[in-house]
């Protein structure tokens, strides 16, 4: 049975997004194609219903929408079968999983920690995950849709992990805000100066992910801290392609000034588009001229109006920010990835490597902890865990990490939004003023 080629699925409400079924292929391990087996508001609510579609079918997935707007369910890796006499069977890979829930941001699935009790099967009653009974066998539809209204909810049992998280007893990375106030690193960013000796009068951060990754909110978060409100500046939402369609090279304002940096904003990446390596390598290099609109059929090339054919090292690009969103590490696409090893390649071929960091977003959606107080941001051990990952899956240290919350729903300023950004942004200025040394080093 563990050779289908199809994953049985067994719905009573709604559909699943296509995010969803991705979320829970990664979570078995292999891409499947879900078939609809049952559905209560096509097959009826009965235990003997239910039992004659799913069971002897093969690794199943369970899914079930209750009136709360929850989604949750199981995923059984062996076959439903058995009698009128209650009996429990063993699952090693069995899991349970929430999709939406009231209580946690973020979708999560709980492995099995005792499989011989990981499936109870009784023909007169509805399939359960050990002590987890999706479906009460007193069950009643409230209008005919399928909602079930009185539908346990999922309540982890002794059979699998609970899933709990609780805040670190200590930070996982020292948090300098602690010691050192908003206002000093603010007024340290804005008195910030480039390596005097390069001639270079602004150090340049060029941003690069994938579509929705919060490349442009990144910009328009760092704007609002020194313009004193909440900006849109830089084109920034959700749309199924890239909002941005130009290369730019942002000013961030402090009252009649700017600051001594820019941050330039590219096209977001797609599975089936993103940069063309022959931008990226002229963006590194100081050829690509601001508001140039890319073209997706073709490399900007030294023909090309506005290219800058003789870059002085103030033209050429500093340091390098992958932005990534924490809140979907798990389903970043491959494609995406390999755009990204791709631009490293490029990266490390250039002589004096840029430095490289990763700005990890949205990580308000990770944790629940993080949601409620983003105080709990370096005490959550969730957070550190996506830290983790996208240090390996993308080959940099995890001092490199920086997790930080854009202005996304707010419409005012909020101090700890504030701290993170510019604790990230202070980090990236230091790592530019490190490539300028290097530089600097080498015409000794």
């Amino acid at each position: 049975q563990s050779k289908l080629t199809k994953m049985a699925t067994a719905a009573t409400f709604g559909k699943l997004e296509t995010k969803d079924k991705q979320r829970i292929s990664k979570w078995i391990g292999r891409s499947k194609d879900l078939v609809l087996l049952y559905k209560a508001t096509r097959d009826g609510m009965s235990p003997p219903i239910i039992h004659s579609k799913i069971d002897n079918m093969g690794p199943t997935v369970m899914v079930c929408w209750n009136t709360d707007g929850c989604v949750f369910g199981g995923y059984s890796s062996v076959n439903w079968f058995g009698d009128d006499e209650e009996r429990f069977f063993y699952d090693g890979n069995a899991f349970l999983f929430h999709l939406k829930s009231q209580i946690k941001t973020q979708p999560g699935m709980y492995l099995v920690k005792n499989p011989p009790h990981a499936l109870c099967y009784c023909s007169e009653i509805c399939p359960r995950f050990g002590n987890v009974q999706f479906m009460d066998d007193e069950v009643t539809a409230a209008d005919g849709n399928g909602v079930f209204v009185n539908a346990v909810k999922p309540v982890i049992g002794a059979a699998y992990q609970t899933g709990e998280k609780i805040l670190l007893s200590k930070p996982w990375r020292p948090d300098l805000m602690s010691k050192v106030s908003k206002s000093q690193i603010k007024n340290s960013i804005k008195s910030y100066c480039p390596v005097e000796e390069t001639g270079v009068r602004e150090s340049r951060i060029l941003f690069i992910g994938a579509v929705g990754s919060g490349k442009s909110s990144y910009v328009n978060t760092i704007n609002s801290i020194f313009r004193g409100h909440v900006t849109c500046q830089a084109a920034a939402g959700s749309a199924e392609h890239s909002l941005t369609t130009m290369f730019r090279s942002y000013k961030i304002r402090d009252g009649s000034g700017f600051l001594k940096f820019r941050l330039c904003d590219t096209r977001g990446l797609e599975e089936s588009q993103g940069v063309d390596p022959g931008d990226i390598v002229a963006m590194l290099d100081g050829n690509m001229p601001d508001l140039y609109t890319y073209n997706p059929s073709a490399a900007i090339t030294p023909v090309t109006p506005g290219y800058i054919k003789l870059p002085s090292l103030n033209e050429k690009i500093h340091c390098v920010a992958f932005i990534i969103d924490g809140s979907s590490v798990e389903l970043m696409n491959d494609a995406v990835l390999c755009q990204i090893k791709n631009v490293q390649n490029i990266i490390h071929q250039r002589g004096i490597a840029v430095p490289q960091v990763i700005l990890l977003t949205k990580v308000d959606e990770i944790a629940q902890e993080v949601d409620e107080d983003l105080n709990n941001l370096f005490y959550s051990s969730e957070v550190e865990e996506v830290v983790t990952t996208v240090s390996q899956l993308v080959g940099l240290p995890r001092s490199h990490v920086l997790p930080v919350k854009n202005y996304e729903k707010e419409t005012e300023l909020n101090d700890t939004v504030d701290r993170y950004a510019l604790l990230s942004l202070q980090q990236m200025l230091r790592f530019a003023d490190d490539y300028l040394y290097n530089m600097l080093d080498t015409q000794v």
